[in-house]
Formats: C-alpha cells, structure tokens, sequence
C-alpha cells in the first residue's frame, strides 16, 4: 500500500533550517558567543534593521521554533510509514501536548523551589509575561510528543518489537512496595534537597506511577515486562536520548536557554556536550521513560472517552 507524503515531512525541517539561518546571522551581527549569564544577554547590542531584528526574535525564541519544525517532521515522517498520532490519535495528541506542559511544570517546580542549588536555571527569558508566554507553552508542550514520536520511529525502523525475553513474575505486594519506593525517593529528592538528588527525579515518578498504572488498567512498563515486551521501554529510553541531544544542540546558541549548576559532579561538570555536563545526558534515558508513565496516569480519566488505548507497541 502506497503511503501519502505529508507536507509536514519537508515544511518542519525547512522550518528549522530557516531558524538556523536567522540565529546565525544574530550571532553574526551582534559578534557574540554563546550566552551564559543574564548580564551577558542584557549586554548585547540592540538590533538596527529589520533584518537583525527578525534574526534577535528568533535567538530568542529558538527551543520552540525547533521543536515545533521538529514535530511537524516526526509528523510527516511517522505518516508516511505508519501512521502519525497527529492524525490518527488527535485528541491524545492533544492531551499529551497539555500533559506536557504541565508535566514539565513540576519538575521546574521541584527543581526551582526544592533543590538548592537548582540544576538549571533559565537566562535570557522576555521579562514581559505576554512575551513569554506563547514561547513557554509550545517548548513545554512539544516535550513529551517529540519524544514519544521519536521512540515510535525508532521502534518501528530498528525492531525494537524483536526485543523480547523472560516475562517477569511479579509476587504478591511488588507492585505496592515498587510505589512506596518511588515515594520515598521523591521525598529524599523534595525534602532533602542537594543537588545530587535531582538523579532521583528522573526515576521516583517510573517507580511511584506505574504500578498504579498497571492496577488500573493503563498501558505500563511493568505490564510489558510481564509479557516479556521490552522494546517500547528501549524505545522510550532511546527517544529521550535522542531528544536530549537534540535540545541542548538547539539551546547552546539560543538567547532565551538554560544553563546548569552540578557542582557536586567536581571537575567533571566541565565536560560537556554543549552546556550539558556528560553524566547529565544519561538523564535523558529514564526522563523518556518516566514522562510516559506520567502522561499514562494524567490520562485515566480520560480512559475510552474518545478513542481506543494504544497497543503495546504504540507510545501515543
């Protein structure tokens, strides 16, 4: 059967190409390095035409700009081999897209108001909230679908579906000392609050949510364990890499970014892929993990209410 090419497949990545150009010629034009402090955003050089003016919107607007080229590639890209949840799936799409921004929320929440010092920290960000808005909510909302889209491509190019084994066998009360554990780790990292605790924030939520998950009835890591079905997890732990490496390419020149603060990482926080520190990208793996089980849960009252749940080989 003869796929339709969306359009999507070539306007996204054109998308992001244009973007690319105009940062450039911001960086160009205002003969700048890559930001790291706010007094170096407030420092530079106010933009003289409209061209540079054009090229400064974009430096700051950049993450969502990318990622929303990006999702319209994954949409395109997903539509001509199998099927986009963009089409196919709307309102989990949609739902996921607001689960996403409110997802990321928390984690800001926790790590701005918990966690001493933060582990990132935001520069560059328009002071004016109307400003800002628009360009919180599509970079928080693309989050989560971008890496699901992404672990749908890699599951269904690089047989992921072939990753099988040994079903697991869960005895009795697992599944309640698994979401104790979770809630325990969340405590440390919320209560405690060093800055090596924001490790346990990229696990606790897996821990605590998905045997909820799996009790009522929610697709759930533990369930495909329990089939011997590992993939979509791989799959889901890939998108995130993936993702993340994406990210930190799109945030290193962008004017409105993040930076971190790892100290307790030593001499090694100063290695790094752009402004990540190395051992910070292996985040990334659960972070795709645990943003599912998340958007699992967030979505059982929706369970049924206008499409059917996803098999066990579809992330959205």
């Amino acid at each position: 059967m003869r796929r339709t090419i969306a359009s999507t497949l070539w306007t996204g990545p054109a998308l992001i190409l244009a973007a690319e150009i105009l940062l450039c010629l911001d960086i160009h034009f205002s003969h700048r390095a890559n930001i790291e402090t706010q007094a170096a955003f407030l420092s530079l050089p106010s933009p003289q035409t409209s061209l540079t003016m054009i090229a400064r919107w974009t430096a700051i607007y950049m993450t969502p700009i990318a990622w929303l080229g990006y999702l319209l590639f994954l949409d395109g890209a997903l539509e001509a081999t199998t099927a986009s949840p963009i089409r196919r799936r709307p309102n989990a799409f949609a739902f996921c897209a607001l689960s996403s921004v409110v997802i990321w929320c928390i984690f800001d929440t926790i790590n701005f108001y918990c966690i001493s010092p933060p582990a990132w920290t935001y520069i560059g960000i328009p002071l004016n909230w109307t400003q800002r808005f628009p360009g919180y909510v599509i970079a928080f909302a693309a989050e989560l679908p971008a890496m699901f889209m992404t672990a749908q491509i890699i599951f269904n190019h690089f047989h992921f579906d072939r990753l099988r084994g040994p079903p697991w066998r869960l005895p009795k009360g697992a599944t309640l000392f698994i979401s104790i554990a979770g809630a325990l780790l969340l405590a440390w990292v919320i209560l405690i609050g060093h800055a090596v605790a924001n490790y346990g924030l990229w696990c606790g939520f897996i821990l605590l949510l998905d045997p909820i998950n799996l009790k009522l009835g929610r697709p759930s890591i533990l369930r495909d364990f329990q089939a011997g079905q590992y993939g979509r997890t791989l799959a889901l732990a890939a998108g995130g890499l993936c993702c993340g490496f994406l990210w930190e390419f799109w945030n290193y020149w962008a004017l409105s970014k993040w930076i971190y603060h790892l100290p307790f990482l030593g001499a090694v926080e100063h290695i790094r892929y752009l402004e990540m520190p190395l051992p910070g990208l292996i985040g990334f793996l659960p972070f795709g993990i645990e943003t599912w089980v998340m958007w699992q849960t967030a979505s059982i009252p929706l369970r049924g209410l206008a499409e059917p749940l996803p098999d066990d080989e579809t992330m959205i």
